[in-house]
């Protein structure tokens, strides 16, 4: 059942510290439960993999560029985009995703969702195509179900563009001011409901991926997430 709520009482605001907890638990609540790879990973029913993923989002919302969705009135947070700022990994080097895989996740499934997101990142060099040495990732995209319906997806990935503006122009300055500024934003949106998020807000899709590609305990992705959402899109939009 959807919760009825105005528009005008969401407010899309920088993640802060004080919304820690809430922002975790709309991936509990949520993401987890019902976003693609989850489920195609088995992390839908596997309590660990949950733990090992929030502990990655915990990591990335001290970036600085998460955007949460805040319910005015209650103070409530309704969704969330975990962003992550990405820069060319060294030659000889682990990409923070390998790392992290390697040595924070203690699950199959978990280890799963890495190595999805490692492949897909694979697919296409965007420092290389788009020639940008700093691009932001909207990592993992996420509404409390109850309040579905309110178009809160699109306006926290439209503010995340925007944020990648104003650090691209200057207007923003993250205090670990130590790297260069996105000139690119992207995304891997794994479902038709994301994906139409993605095109409503003005993604160019470049690279689509059938989830009968990724193998998991013997069963492909597609196996696992049915016919409704077969493939993951990535998307980009240049700032």
């Amino acid at each position: 059942m959807t919760s009825a709520v105005s528009s005008k009482d969401i407010e899309i605001l920088r993640y802060e510290d004080r919304y820690q907890l809430q922002s975790l638990a709309v991936l509990r609540q949520s993401f987890f439960l019902h976003e693609s790879v989850c489920i195609g990973s088995e992390v839908n029913v596997t309590p660990q993999a949950q733990d090992d993923l929030e502990q990655l989002c915990a990591e990335v919302l001290a970036g600085g560029v998460t955007m949460i969705a805040r319910h005015t009135p209650t103070d409530k947070i309704l969704g969330v985009a975990f962003n992550i700022l990405q820069t060319p990994k060294h030659q000889e080097g682990a990409s923070y995703f390998e790392q992290f895989r390697d040595t924070k996740c203690t699950n199959d499934s978990s280890r799963s969702v890495l190595n999805y997101m490692i492949a897909m990142d694979a697919k296409v060099d965007l420092f290389e195509q788009y020639g940008v040495s700093c691009f932001m990732d909207i990592m993992y995209l996420a509404t409390l179900p109850t309040y579905s319906g309110h178009g809160i997806a699109t306006r926290l990935v439209e503010q995340s563009v925007q944020l990648a503006r104003d650090l691209k122009n200057g207007t923003i300055v993250l205090e670990s001011n130590d790297q260069s500024p996105p000139e690119l934003i992207s995304a891997l949106f794994s479902s038709n409901i994301s994906q139409r998020v993605g095109d409503k807000v003005g993604f160019t899709f470049i690279k689509e991926v059938p989830h009968s590609e990724f193998i998991f305990r013997g069963k492909t992705f597609a196996d696992r997430i049915g016919p409704e959402h077969p493939s993951s899109q990535i998307a980009v939009i240049v700032i």
